[in-house]
């Protein structure tokens, strides 16, 4: 049993507005009734007496009711709280007590017992009413934003007691269907409703708030099968999901994954089973528009999206990451190296400021022999020829299949820099989505680290351009796994601008590249040919390259925090996190699209049209200008948006698999 204590507030007009005083606590630690009206003083302000408030903390949780006397000036008089571990004050509990009917001026004097789990004395009464056709109506689009992953959702409020009933039926199937993430709510909420400190979802019902962005239709489809279960026979329902083990998903794209497969309702006689029951689009049947049209269909709304895809076959199913008659060829020269295995290992030694063999004595044993090829390097065979400068690679540069190349390319100063080392310092990111990443050379990747991730994350510096001169080499490099899959490698390769913007400068890279990042600057976008140069030079090289090999593009309007109160921009930029949803990249890229169109520039979404496949995306590298003269931003740095370009990326050159990587792009 848990002890869930009693706090009451009261607000009174003061001379500098509205003052909250704590009347009453049963917590008999004072400091504890500190530290909870600090954190909940905020949030009071929000309150009005027509609403109630949940608010999940992770391993504490909140419930606020608001009451007001007949005439008062004030939206609430008194606020009754109450606080405890969230494991018992669930937010279903809460919204089952019974509601206030008189000031709660001495309600808060003394704590009471709550078993986890236990229902309250509303249970049955809360529970018809979100079985309800209203409240299943509202509840449809609030689920489906759920299911796709969104963390803050504003929702239209209508007449007392109705978002109760929906956010009661939202989490009940939530929890059905094994979603454990903390959820808080305002069932009515002020114009400007508190963002807060709340982990996972937080639902707000304002009653001047439009309706919300349609849901993916996907989505939509699913949420819509899942509240009509729930409302006919959510015993039904609950038992159908365990039986299919969505429940036992490992995580939200599994659970996705598997409600799209889940077998429809029994038929009782003869009677059709609901329209809205979802079921998986065989491979067979047409594809939605795969290509964003112009801005004046783009205004029309986003495309409509498709089911979400069926689950992804187990890595021992899938097929070999490379066909065994390629060969690895260095990006540098492009010789071929038919027999990586038998190139002489070396290492760099910094006193003699040059690589030197690395000795391998015969009688080493595995240990001894690993230790001393750790950060090895291999010299291109290429180097041999006069003409070539001498240059080494990775030694597990071609150990795991044929590397990935991803270059990015765009005008000077366009932040090219800035956006690979801010997606460098993200890579961590990418573990939520079942990714891992390691160095392919832990020296490289230091070096990286230490000239640009450290100044620009860390002390806010302002990093220098890609310098022209300099040859083609590696940014940095890393052995990418999905989850069972195989392991890859992935060379970033930054390069100069102006060498793109001529002809004769184009790098040899680029004759087997894999994918290209587009960089574009926002202030440029309509001012200088230099960006139609360097962007059809390299479109050249792709249409001379001699060997059919599919490339990916990625068109970015970098450094887009300076028109960020410009939409579609400023929606992009605030929008949460990012998903591997086919549908969802395809709607920033027909917004992209219509962005570049609105401003004469759809010359630089060429590439979107010219390569296999392609996103258009919103980023800002770190959030802000920076100060050129004292070489720092002076408010921090915050990347925006970075994780969603190269997630589209690994998917689009098959780094990630399964249904949805496929859809990317294409």
């Amino acid at each position: 049993m848990s002890v869930i204590d009693q706090i009451v507030f009261r607000a009174r007009v003061a001379s500098v507005g509205i003052s909250i005083l704590q009347t009453a606590t049963s917590l008999r630690d004072r400091q504890q009734a500190i530290r909870w009206e600090r954190r909940l003083e905020p949030w009071l302000r929000t309150g009005n007496h027509r609403g109630s408030a949940y608010l999940d903390f992770g391993q504490q949780a909140a419930f606020i009711r608001w009451q007001a006397e007949a005439g008062s000036r004030l939206d609430w008089q008194y606020a009754l709280v109450l606080v405890g571990d969230s494991i018992a004050l669930t937010a279903t509990h809460a919204l089952e007590l019974r509601k206030l009917t008189q000031a709660p001026a001495a309600l808060g004097t003394s704590g009471f017992q709550l078993a986890a789990g236990q229902p309250g004395p509303r249970r049955d009464e809360v529970e018809e009413q979100a079985r309800s056709a209203p409240a299943v109506e509202a509840l449809i689009p609030l689920l489906a934003h759920a299911l796709h992953g969104e963390r803050r959702v504003t929702m239209p409020w209508n007449a007392p007691g109705h978002p109760d009933a929906v956010m009661w039926g939202l989490i009940a199937i939530l929890r059905m269907i094994g979603d454990r993430q903390p959820v808080s709510f305002l069932t009515y909420a002020p114009v400007s409703s508190r963002d807060g400190d709340t982990p996972g979802l937080l639902v707000s019902f304002r009653n001047d708030a439009p309706a919300p962005l349609p849901p993916d239709q996907g989505y939509a489809q699913l949420a819509t099968d899942l509240a009509h279960r729930f409302a006919d026979d959510h015993e039904e329902l609950r038992q159908a999901l365990t039986r299919h083990g969505v429940p036992q998903a490992a995580g939200a794209s599994s659970r996705v994954r598997l409600l799209t497969s889940l077998p429809p309702r029994p038929r009782a006689g003869n009677a059709p089973i609901r329209e809205t029951t979802t079921v998986a689009a065989r491979p067979d049947e047409p594809r939605p528009p795969h290509r964003p049209a112009g801005p004046a269909e783009a205004a029309e709304g986003p495309p409509r999206p498709p089911a979400p895809a069926r689950p992804v076959p187990p890595a021992s199913e899938r097929g070999p990451a490379v066909a065994p008659d390629q060969v690895v060829m260095c990006p540098m020269c492009l010789t071929e190296i038919p027999d990586w295995d038998a190139l002489e290992n070396w290492r760099w030694d910094p006193l003699l400021d040059e690589y030197v063999p690395i000795p391998l004595p015969p009688d080493l044993n595995r240990m001894q022999r690993a230790y001393r090829l750790h950060g090895a390097h291999v010299r291109c065979p290429g180097s041999d020829d006069d003409t070539q400068v001498v240059h080494y690679l990775p030694a597990n540069y071609g150990r795991f299949g044929l590397p990935v190349l991803l270059g990015f390319v765009g005008l000077t100063r366009s932040g090219k820099t800035h956006l690979l080392t801010s997606m460098v310092g993200a890579l961590g990111d990418l573990s939520q989505y079942g990714i891992s990443v390691t160095p392919l050379d832990p020296a490289t990747h230091q070096r990286f680290l230490d000239e640009f991730v450290q100044p620009l994350m860390r002390h806010n510096q302002v990093l220098p351009g890609t310098p022209e001169d300099v040859s083609t080499r590696f940014a940095d490099a890393f052995i990418v796994k999905e989850d069972n899959g195989p392991e890859r490698v992935v060379i970033l390769i930054d390069v100069a601008g102006g060498d793109l913007a001529r002809t004769d400068k184009t790098k040899q890279f680029l004759w087997i590249a894999d994918g290209l990042f587009f960089v574009l600057d926002p202030d440029y976008i309509t001012t200088s040919r230099a960006g139609d140069e360097t962007f059809s030079n390299v479109l050249q090289v792709m249409r001379q390259r001699p060997v059919a090999k599919p490339v990916s593009a990625s068109i970015i309007l970098n450094k887009a925090d300076k028109v960020r109160f410009e939409e579609p921009v400023a929606r992009w930029l605030r929008s949460e996190g990012a998903s591997l949803d086919p549908v969802e990249f395809l709607r920033e890229s027909a917004d992209v699209y219509a962005y570049l169109d609105a401003h004469s520039a759809r010359v630089l979404a060429q590439p979107y049209h010219e390569f296999d496949k392609a996103t258009l995306h919103v980023t800002s590298p770190t959030g802000g200008v920076g100060d050129s003269e004292e070489g720092v931003y002076p408010r921090g740095v915050k990347p925006l948006r970075v994780v969603p370009p190269l997630l589209a990326m690994l998917a689009m050159t098959g780094i990630l698999t399964g249904p949805e990587a496929d859809q990317v792009g294409v």
